[in-house]
Formats: C-alpha cells, sequence, structure tokens
C-alpha cells in the first residue's frame, strides 16, 4: 500500500510511544511504499532542534524507508482552498494539513497521522 507518512506519525515513531509501534508497523512493512512530503521534514526537524536531537540521524531514516515528494506553488494555493472550507468546522486546522490532502488525492495514497483533524476523512490511517 502507498502512504504518505505525516509529521505526526514520524514523531511518534522515532519518539517510540505506543502510536508509534502502530505506526512502525505501517513504516517498517516492506510492500508498504512510503512518502513524506518536503514539508514535514521541515516540521521534523523544528521537533529534532526541540527535543535536542541530531536531525542528520533522523532525516537519513525518514529518507532510508520513503522517498521525499516536492510540494510546488500549485499545490499550496489548492490547499489554501481545502483550508479555508476546512476551517469552517475545525477551527485550527492547518495549511500543512491541507496539503497533506491535496498531495493524498494527486498519489492516490493513505494519509498515516495520529492528527485529529483527519479522523473523518477517507483514506487515513489513525494511529
Amino acid at each position: 500500500m502507498k502512504f504518505i507518512v505525516d509529521s505526526y506519525a514520524w514523531i511518534e515513531y522515532f519518539k517510540a510511544s505506543q502510536r508509534g509501534a502502530q505506526a512502525k508497523g505501517i513504516i517498517e512493512k516492506k510492500e508498504n511504499e512510503l512518502l513524506t512530503l518536503d514539508v514535514c521534514l521541515a516540521e521534523i526537524k523544528f521537533w529534532t532542534l526541540t527535543e535536542k536531537m541530531d536531525f542528520s540521524q533522523v532525516q537519513n531514516i525518514i529518507k532510508s524507508n520513503s522517498a521525499v515528494i516536492e510540494t510546488f506553488s500549485n499545490d499550496w494555493l489548492e490547499a489554501a482552498s481545502i483550508k479555508f472550507e476546512k476551517r469552517k468546522k475545525y477551527k485550527n486546522f492547518g495549511l500543512v494539513d491541507a496539503l497533506l490532502l491535496v498531495k493524498q488525492k494527486q498519489l492516490n495514497a493513505i494519509i498515516l497521522t495520529g492528527d485529529e483533524h483527519f479522523k473523518e476523512n477517507k483514506n487515513v490511517e489513525m494511529i
């Protein structure tokens, strides 16, 4: 199966939390195709900085297990429209969350996350 691994899932994976154990089952299953958005790498770097972790080691693990997908201006513009609509229901729905939905549709993938904003969406694997 093809998964877009959200920052949330990667961070839980690296924290080795209970949710991270669920993510690990999907991330380490060789049959799965994993994708990570470039913007998620930035979110993960921020997390490693706050946790005083070595981002290069974390990045190497991510890149060895998933393909990093670039995002483009047209993706961000479409995400802005999705964010506008989602904000009608979820007060703090973010632009990166909307971008994940854009790329999910383009790539025909399942989003792997624990972010409650995605709970009601199709093709989402909640951890």
